[in-house]
């Protein structure tokens, strides 16, 4: 332990040093967001235009200008209640017979597998077994075939049709 008394001495020292200047930069030269922050610390509120007082409230808190119309949780939740019954009662005052030739867009990503364009098809009713259509995709060796973008199916379509419409640009 005696061979190293002055390796250790050096590394107490330097790192003594190291938080003393630390300390003396922190102090000296104060970070430069803390200075852009704090620009108008000196005025007073009544003293300051609209848009200065309006910069240094946004800082600190939420600013909305008086014309906006802001809205609490359950306002929200009473909005969006209404607006799904009335989407409800249209839905149920349409004839029937305009299901079958609904369309449907599917928008695919760049680089979505056979599952997951399966996934996007399934829930929106284009096919009723996502199963199939990925093994029949792995059959036909298409899966890196799917085009990305938006794809549009009217009416009910079988899978080949589904399928041409996926890999056909």
């Amino acid at each position: 332990m005696l061979k190293n008394k002055s390796l250790l001495y050096g590394l107490g020292t330097g790192l003594i040093l190291g938080a003393v200047l630390l300390q003396l930069m922190n102090a000296v030269a104060p970070s430069s967001s803390a200075a852009s922050k704090q620009p108008a610390a000196g005025q007073a509120p009544e003293e300051m235009d609209r848009v200065r007082l309006k910069e240094v409230a946004s800082t600190y808190f939420n600013v909305y200008d008086k014309s906006q119309k802001l809205y609490d949780q359950p306002q929200v939740d009473a909005m969006i209640a209404q607006k799904l019954k009335e989407e409800r009662d249209k839905q149920a005052a349409q004839p029937q017979s305009a299901a079958p030739d609904k369309e449907t867009y599917i928008y695919v990503s760049k680089g979505m597998t056979a599952a997951q364009v399966a996934d996007l098809l399934q829930q929106s009713g284009v096919i009723a077994d996502k199963a199939t259509f990925v093994d029949t995709m792995k059959q036909k060796q298409m899966n890196d075939k799917i085009i990305s973008g938006l794809h549009v199916f009217k009416g009910a379509q079988e899978l080949p049709q589904v399928i041409a419409n996926l890999t056909t640009p």
